[in-house]
């Protein structure tokens, strides 16, 4: 339900989690705060009242370190970095996204494959943290812009 209050992004919001942080601070990197980013009035509950949002945020990942600290396969507990490291092998940091996938085919109408080849070296290392220059540029939540835009807003594993 949190999530459906505060839309997020997935990708990004399962990543950070990957980290298991000690609070919500790295996770608000995955969170369209603004309600004019958000589809519907449904998905503005972070914008309206962002204090108590937190709060809810904060109490659900108590629970969620407390669910994985008491989880354990064998006799043994997990250490915080193999949780991580675990969870990262399952949370890819980079995906493809139409908003990058549109531009890179526009240029390369063109004959500048250069966007092309650059997404296609980010995206076959999706797990691997690279460099910041491509953190940057493919590691964020969708631009505001496209949000309405049809066509190149929603790219779909199917697609």
């Amino acid at each position: 339900s949190l999530m459906a209050q505060t839309p997020v992004d997935y990708t990004l919001f399962f990543r950070e989690l990957s980290s298991v942080p000690d609070d919500i601070t790295p996770l608000r990197k995955s969170f369209y705060k603004n309600s004019d980013n958000a589809a519907s009035s449904a998905r503005s509950m972070y914008a309206t009242d962002p204090e108590a949002m937190d709060k809810r945020w904060s109490e659900w990942l108590a629970q969620w370190h407390s669910l994985i600290n008491s989880s354990t396969d064998d006799a043994s507990p997990r250490s915080r970095e193999d949780i991580a490291r675990k969870m990262k092998l399952a949370n890819p940091k980079y995906t493809m996204r139409e908003w990058f996938v549109v531009p890179a085919y526009q240029q390369a109408m063109l004959g500048d494959y250069s966007l092309v080849q650059e997404l296609q070296d980010v995206m076959t290392q999706p797990y691997a943290e690279q460099s910041i220059a491509v953190e940057e540029k493919y590691y964020r939540l969708k631009p505001s812009q496209f949000f309405e835009a049809g066509g190149w807003s929603h790219y779909s594993c199917s697609s």
